[in-house]
């Protein structure tokens, strides 16, 4: 009885063992190089017919062949996968720079597995050694603010690594970020030239150069109109931030401190702040103009328009899929290697007015 079960159970497990290119091979009456060539789309130029591949693919697709992308990258060195760590898969910002980078990944038939760390420098270390153990041939990484020295390590293993959204001055590597400075300045002189004289600030308690970059940009505005006030600086607590906002907006709209305009350095911000201006019978733009970074899709099914600062996401994911796969094909020294940069990518100021301002890192 147990020699029949056991029999039966080699059967089974022989029927669902994994086809084989010698499977495919044996059926189609051809060598297993011949179909390697085809599956691996290299028949191209060789003396395999097109009828011939073609009737490879049929009987592969038939006998529901799948590659052994194990075995590849142990014969190849390579996973054609890349690692992508974000910053707060929650964020749209995030969410759709990842489906950005994804199918601009597939155009170059890499994969992409998607990380998340929530602003946490624990998870991002956690992240990078779970995408190491796959292996992933390079990273796209949302750093976090003290993620510094986990994108050193991985320099210095010669891993192919590139930052968006955010980057370490001091480490040379490359990176895709937008224009914060003048993007800010531009919003913020927006609110002025519309008649702010009293402009808020709210963004995160953060040492990211972005961050930094964002509020320089709005403090410049403001000391070349004479306007500048301190006071009017407001930063939050990623943790904390929901509780912190209604105390931030409740300050800032005081009768002892009232402004009469707001600039929210990122999207989530902005739709909290919003939020509870509305909830305080606040009207936007009427009692208050504001100015946002970044998009909410909520902003489309306002009554008030939301002038805002549109990130060329598309773009960003594009750049750094771009120079990741370079890296990758390069059999070269990382450290050493010559094509470190950082692409600036100019973003636009979208304004309610007929005349959307658009502005470089020139401008």
């Amino acid at each position: 009885m147990i020699k029949r079960l056991t029999h039966i159970f080699v059967e089974n497990f022989q029927g669902m063992s994994r086809v084989s290119i010698k499977d495919i091979a044996r059926e189609v009456g051809v060598s297993a190089a011949s179909v390697s060539l085809v599956l691996n789309e290299k028949d191209e130029g060789s003396r395999i017919s097109k009828d011939l591949a073609k009737k490879i693919r049929e009987k592969a697709k038939e006998m529901h062949y799948e590659p052994n992308n194990l075995a590849r990258s142990l014969r190849t060195g390579y996973s054609n996968t890349i690692g992508l760590i974000v910053a707060d898969i929650s964020n749209v910002f995030f969410a759709s720079l990842a489906f950005h980078i994804q199918e601009q990944a597939e155009k170059y038939g890499y994969s992409v597995i998607i990380a998340n760390t929530n602003e946490s420098t624990l998870k991002m270390e956690k992240m990078i050694n779970v995408l190491k153990s796959k292996p992933v041939d390079g990273f796209i990484i949302v750093p976090t603010e003290h993620g510094d020295s986990y994108i050193c390590d991985l320099l210095k293993r010669h891993t192919p690594v590139v930052l968006i959204d955010r980057f370490f001055p001091h480490i040379e590597i490359s990176s895709v970020i937008v224009d914060n400075y003048n993007s800010s300045r531009k919003a913020c002189e927006y609110l002025i030239n519309n008649g702010c004289r009293r402009v808020g600030l709210i963004a995160y308690k953060s040492e990211l150069q972005h961050t930094k970059d964002r509020k320089q940009g709005y403090i410049d505005a403001m000391k070349t109109h004479g306007i500048y006030d301190p006071s009017l600086v407001k930063e939050i607590d990623y943790s904390t931030f929901a509780d912190d906002i209604a105390i931030t907006i409740d300050s800032l709209m005081s009768k002892e401190n009232r402004v009469d305009g707001m600039f929210f350095a990122t999207n989530t911000l902005s739709m909290a702040g919003i939020k509870q201006l509305f909830e305080a019978g606040i009207q936007v733009p009427r009692d208050l103009k504001v100015c946002c970074f970044d998009k909410s899709e909520a902003f489309d099914f306002m009554d008030a328009k939301i002038p805002y600062i549109l990130q060329p996401i598309r773009e960003m994911g594009k750049a750094a899929v771009e120079l990741v796969i370079e890296q990758i094909k390069q059999d070269t020294n990382v450290e050493t290697a010559n094509y470190k940069s950082v692409v600036e990518i100019p973003a636009r100021l979208i304004t309610p007015s007929p005349g959307n301002v658009s502005f470089s890192p020139s401008s």
